[in-house]
C-alpha cells in the first residue's frame, strides 16, 4: 500500500513539475496584418496594382470551345484575408478623406505620425477656413483609423492589448507607401520629408 502511495505522489508530482514548466506562447499574426495593413494602405491611397486583362478575345473559337470543356479557374478567398463589412465601411471613408487630405500631404501641412496617425505639421500658409477643415479631416480620420485598428485586431480575434502591434504594422505600411515631399514621423519622434 505504502509503495502505491509513493508511486501515486511521485507521478503527481512529476505532472505538476510539467504543467509548472509550460510556458504560454500568445500567438501574433504578424504576417496577416501586415498583409491587410498593404492591402488596405493600397486602397486608401489608390495605389493597388489592377490585374492584367484577359486576352480570351484573341482565342480563336475552337480554343475557346476547348477551353470550356477544360477546369477553370476557381476564386477563393485568401485565407489569410483580413475583411469584413465594418473594415470595407473603414476602408472607404479613409480613401474618401484622402483624396481631401492629399493636398495638405503636398503642402507640408500634414504629417504621418509613428503611431499611424495623423498629425498637423504646418499650418501658417492656410487661411483660417482651411485650417478649420483640416483639424476637422484630421479628428475624422484618425478616428477612424483607430477604429479601423480595432477592427483589424478584432477580426483577427486578438486580445485588445496587442492592437499596439497591430498600429505599429499599419504605421510602417502608411509611411513607407506615402508619397515624396510628405512629411512621416520616424521612430526616435524626429520628423523628415520623404
Amino acid at each position: 500500500m505504502a509503495k502505491t502511495q509513493t508511486k501515486f505522489i511521485l507521478l503527481l508530482c512529476f505532472f505538476v513539475c510539467i504543467a509548472a514548466c509550460v510556458t504560454v506562447n500568445i500567438y501574433f499574426p504578424a504576417a496577416e496584418v501586415e498583409k491587410a495593413a498593404e492591402k488596405i494602405v493600397d486602397e486608401v491611397y489608390d495605389q493597388e496594382k489592377k490585374a492584367p486583362l484577359d486576352n480570351s478575345s484573341d482565342r480563336s473559337a475552337w480554343h475557346k470551345f476547348l477551353a470550356h470543356l477544360g477546369p477553370h479557374k476557381a476564386w477563393a478567398q485568401d485565407a489569410t484575408s483580413i475583411s469584413n463589412a465594418a473594415i470595407r465601411g473603414l476602408k472607404q471613408t479613409l480613401a474618401r478623406h484622402h483624396q481631401q487630405l492629399k493636398p495638405f500631404y503636398d503642402q507640408g501641412a500634414l504629417g504621418i505620425t509613428r503611431d499611424g496617425y495623423l498629425e498637423i505639421r504646418n499650418i501658417s500658409d492656410l487661411n483660417l477656413g482651411k485650417v478649420a477643415k483640416l483639424r476637422k479631416l484630421v479628428k475624422q480620420d484618425n478616428q477612424a483609423r483607430k477604429n479601423l485598428y480595432q477592427e483589424v485586431t478584432s477580426a483577427l480575434n486578438l486580445d485588445p492589448s496587442q492592437i499596439n502591434r497591430v498600429e505599429k504594422i499599419f504605421a510602417k505600411k502608411w509611411k513607407d507607401k506615402a508619397s515624396s515631399g510628405w512629411w512621416v514621423q520616424k521612430d526616435d519622434q524626429g520628423w523628415t520629408r520623404k
